[in-house]
């Protein structure tokens, strides 16, 4: 497990586009009491929960437009328009109907101030390594079950979070990226100025994961859309939504991007093979161009 967190971490700094900011995440333990959220207007905030989640928010807040509220593959990103005093909102987890309350507070806007962290909140059952995981047995073991969500969480925990939450899980194994270099994930190249370079990948239950290093090169806010990929996936998560300037905190983040293919095969964008079919299109036209400009120039010096 070592030489695993060890890699990856030489992986991290080889890319060399980490800031401290942007890798922050703190760890909060739910103990079944009210969690307190510390906002900032017009900042987002992301919170992880480890499992699709349903967001509960009252018609109150609704009307009042106080915070906008999104929820993807498991994480759940509040931007607060306004100042505000506490506003609780309840989270529910799907997959076990754990739920967790959140006490939002939102200050005022400070532009000069450090990015909020990121926030993983953890469960009890999931602080504890249960007893069977202990035990040695003679017979053979039965992996469980894989799922995208699975692989996104384990991905995100050895490149996000601190080394003592790390561990190996039975099912997800390592495995090679197939390509070098950087790869295209977004459409229209004037909107996205980004540089993209895949740097670890994981495999399990069927699924393969290819953990995306995005950097903004632009002087500009990038908000990231899963509707602008342009590679083939059956789950996508950004680890953040919106990138900041070039050169500042948080201007690169991860994609995680899940395929029922080996990553050689899915790697390259939906249009790549379209692309190429046009390039020879193109190519053949400018060939017969050429062949009707010579026999052109032959009819004349007859």
């Amino acid at each position: 497990m070592k030489k695993l967190l060890n890699k990856a971490a030489l992986i991290i700094a080889a890319v060399g586009f980490y800031s401290s900011s942007a890798l922050a995440t703190e760890i909060i333990h739910y103990t079944n009491l009210p969690v307190t959220i510390e906002l900032r207007k017009g900042e987002e905030r992301s919170i992880q929960f480890g499992d699709h989640v349903q967001v509960g928010i009252t018609k109150g807040q609704q009307m009042k437009k106080l915070f906008r509220v999104q929820s993807a593959q498991g994480a759940v990103h509040f931007l607060p328009y306004e100042e505000f005093d506490k506003q609780r909102v309840q989270i529910k987890r799907l997959t076990d109907g754990q739920v967790i309350l959140l006490d939002l507070i939102a200050g005022k806007e400070d532009p000069n101030a450090k990015p909020l962290e990121d926030i993983r909140i953890l469960l009890e059952s999931e602080n504890i390594i249960p007893e069977d995981e202990r035990q040695v047995s003679d017979s053979p073991m039965e992996l469980p079950t894989i799922t995208p969500v699975d692989l996104t969480r384990f991905a995100s925990q050895r490149l996000y979070g601190p080394t003592r939450l790390h561990r190996d899980r039975p099912g997800i194994t390592e495995t090679t990226l197939g390509v070098q270099g950087a790869v295209r994930v977004f459409k229209g190249e004037n909107k996205y100025k980004t540089y993209s370079k895949p740097i670890l990948a994981y495999q399990g239950g069927g699924y393969y994961l290819a953990a995306i290093h995005i950097k903004n090169t632009s002087e500009n806010e990038v908000n990231l859309s899963y509707l602008d990929l342009n590679l083939p996936f059956s789950h996508a998560t950004f680890q953040h939504h919106m990138l900041y300037p070039n050169g500042t905190p948080g201007d690169s983040t991860v994609l995680y991007l899940i395929s029922e293919k080996p990553l050689k095969e899915t790697l390259y964008p939906w249009t790549y093979y379209q692309d190429l079919k046009a390039e020879a299109e193109e190519m053949a036209r400018l060939e017969e161009k050429a062949e009707a400009e010579k026999k052109r120039n032959r009819h004349k010096h007859k």
